[in-house]
Protein backbone atom coordinates (compact mmCIF):
# COMPACT_ATOMS: atom_id res chain seq x y z
CA UNK A 1 0.00 0.00 0.00
CA UNK A 2 1.45 3.43 -1.13
CA UNK A 3 0.37 6.49 0.23
CA UNK A 4 0.54 9.50 -1.89
CA UNK A 5 0.85 12.84 0.25
CA UNK A 6 1.65 16.61 -0.96
CA UNK A 7 2.04 20.13 1.07
CA UNK A 8 -0.66 21.19 2.22
CA UNK A 9 -0.67 25.26 2.16
CA UNK A 10 -2.85 27.37 4.77
CA UNK A 11 -3.88 29.26 1.48
CA UNK A 12 -5.07 28.49 -1.32
CA UNK A 13 -2.41 30.13 -4.64
CA UNK A 14 -5.11 32.69 -5.65
CA UNK A 15 -4.51 34.20 -2.53
CA UNK A 16 -0.59 33.61 -1.48
CA UNK A 17 1.51 35.97 -1.98
CA UNK A 18 4.52 34.45 -3.02
CA UNK A 19 4.68 30.97 -5.39
CA UNK A 20 6.81 27.86 -6.22
CA UNK A 21 8.37 27.44 -9.11
CA UNK A 22 5.62 25.64 -10.64
CA UNK A 23 2.93 27.79 -9.92
CA UNK A 24 4.29 31.05 -10.78
CA UNK A 25 5.15 29.51 -14.13
CA UNK A 26 1.30 28.94 -14.11
CA UNK A 27 0.79 32.40 -13.01
CA UNK A 28 1.99 33.42 -15.93
CA UNK A 29 0.46 30.86 -18.33
CA UNK A 30 4.27 29.49 -19.68
CA UNK A 31 5.34 25.64 -18.80
CA UNK A 32 8.24 25.58 -16.05
CA UNK A 33 10.90 25.05 -18.96
CA UNK A 34 9.64 28.16 -21.00
CA UNK A 35 9.18 29.89 -17.51
CA UNK A 36 13.09 28.94 -16.93
CA UNK A 37 14.06 30.28 -19.71
CA UNK A 38 12.08 33.79 -19.43
CA UNK A 39 13.74 33.79 -15.90
CA UNK A 40 17.11 33.16 -17.65
CA UNK A 41 17.07 35.90 -20.14
CA UNK A 42 15.87 38.17 -17.64
CA UNK A 43 12.58 38.44 -18.75
CA UNK A 44 10.45 37.08 -15.46
CA UNK A 45 12.19 37.91 -11.69
CA UNK A 46 14.59 35.51 -10.10
CA UNK A 47 13.56 33.72 -7.30
CA UNK A 48 13.86 35.19 -3.36
CA UNK A 49 15.13 32.38 -1.13
CA UNK A 50 13.56 32.40 2.10
CA UNK A 51 15.36 31.26 4.96
CA UNK A 52 18.41 29.78 3.06
CA UNK A 53 16.88 27.03 0.91
CA UNK A 54 13.30 27.78 -0.12
CA UNK A 55 13.24 29.35 -3.38
CA UNK A 56 9.64 31.39 -4.01
CA UNK A 57 8.65 33.73 -6.86
CA UNK A 58 6.84 37.40 -5.54
CA UNK A 59 3.41 38.08 -7.16
CA UNK A 60 4.09 41.36 -7.52
CA UNK A 61 7.33 40.75 -9.13
CA UNK A 62 5.77 38.52 -11.45
CA UNK A 63 2.90 40.82 -12.33
CA UNK A 64 5.27 43.87 -13.01
CA UNK A 65 6.91 41.64 -15.07
CA UNK A 66 4.16 40.82 -17.17
CA UNK A 67 3.06 44.12 -17.36
CA UNK A 68 6.10 44.89 -19.07
CA UNK A 69 6.25 42.48 -21.55
CA UNK A 70 2.93 43.40 -22.15
CA UNK A 71 3.80 46.87 -22.81
CA UNK A 72 0.83 48.09 -20.09
CA UNK A 73 3.90 49.77 -17.77
CA UNK A 74 4.95 53.65 -18.78
CA UNK A 75 8.09 53.30 -16.86
CA UNK A 76 10.20 50.88 -16.35
CA UNK A 77 10.17 50.18 -12.78
CA UNK A 78 13.56 47.60 -11.64
CA UNK A 79 12.56 45.24 -9.14
CA UNK A 80 14.59 42.64 -7.61
CA UNK A 81 16.03 39.89 -9.73
CA UNK A 82 14.08 41.54 -12.90
CA UNK A 83 16.73 42.91 -15.58
CA UNK A 84 15.55 45.44 -18.54
CA UNK A 85 14.61 43.74 -22.08
CA UNK A 86 17.10 44.68 -24.16
CA UNK A 87 16.89 43.56 -28.67
CA UNK A 88 19.40 41.12 -27.50
CA UNK A 89 16.78 39.38 -25.70
CA UNK A 90 14.46 39.83 -28.05
CA UNK A 91 16.50 38.51 -31.15
CA UNK A 92 17.37 35.39 -28.71
CA UNK A 93 13.49 34.64 -27.60
CA UNK A 94 12.83 35.10 -31.49
CA UNK A 95 15.87 32.53 -32.49
CA UNK A 96 14.44 30.15 -30.12
CA UNK A 97 11.18 30.47 -31.69
CA UNK A 98 12.04 29.77 -35.08
CA UNK A 99 13.68 26.74 -34.00
CA UNK A 100 10.64 25.79 -31.91
CA UNK A 101 8.50 25.75 -35.38
CA UNK A 102 11.42 24.53 -37.16
CA UNK A 103 11.50 21.19 -35.04
CA UNK A 104 7.09 21.02 -35.14
CA UNK A 105 6.61 21.96 -38.18
CA UNK A 106 5.29 24.90 -37.44
CA UNK A 107 5.67 27.82 -39.29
Amino acid sequence: MYLNVELIHALEPSERRCFNRREAASYVAVSTGTFDKLVKLGMMPTAIELFGRRKVWDRASLDEAVDTLAGRTRYIVSAPGLAPRSSDLQEELDRELEEFRARHGRG
